[in-house]
């Protein structure tokens, strides 16, 4: 089930990962299934491959970001990309920071230019100006997109990120 707002058109970008499996199947996977939720072609990233974030002992990851228009509202669009991960394969959530393998992950990183902060969803994306293998694919598509709330470009917080894990640009065989 979709679930629309009126017809005005929103602004979103959203990370993908994954790192279990045939990480680039997955990742075009989930763009098709996000296309039908948009209202023209959503714009991608290149694709980077990085080691885990957060947890040592978990599979490299591939990552991209997407920028796609949608009717969505965000609560609409969260449960929406969460059934995507479901439908791809993804079994479980990462708990109490405690990341996990995993098939598909799709975060809502921005919302046009809203910011909410609840139990269910927070928008910006609470650790997105910490993470070189989100910034770095954000700055290809949207380098002077500004953070609600911020006076730094996406270019900026790459660039004053102090996360320093190694991203490389991702070339498919």
């Amino acid at each position: 089930m979709v679930i629309r707002s009126d017809k005005r058109e929103n602004r979103v970008y959203l990370s993908l990962g994954t790192n279990v499996g045939d990480r680039l199947k997955y990742l075009k996977q989930a763009i098709e299934k996000l296309q039908v939720l948009a209202t023209e072609e959503i714009e991608v990233s290149y694709i980077y491959e990085s080691e885990p974030w957060g947890n040592d002992v978990l599979n490299a990851f591939l990552n991209c970001v997407i920028q796609m228009n949608t009717d969505l509202q965000p609560l609409a669009l969260l449960y929406r990309t969460q059934e995507i991960e479901k439908e791809i394969g993804r079994l479980k959530k990462s708990i109490d920071s405690e990341y996990q393998n995993r098939i598909i992950d799709i975060d809502i990183l921005t919302y046009n230019k809203t910011t909410i902060d609840s139990d269910i969803l927070t928008i910006p994306h609470p650790l997105l100006r910490k993470r070189r293998f989100v910034l770095l694919p954000f700055s290809n598509i949207a380098p002077r997109f500004q953070l609600p709330y911020s006076l730094y470009s996406i270019e900026k917080h790459l660039a004053l990120c102090k996360d320093f894990l190694e991203c490389k640009r991702f070339e498919a065989q």
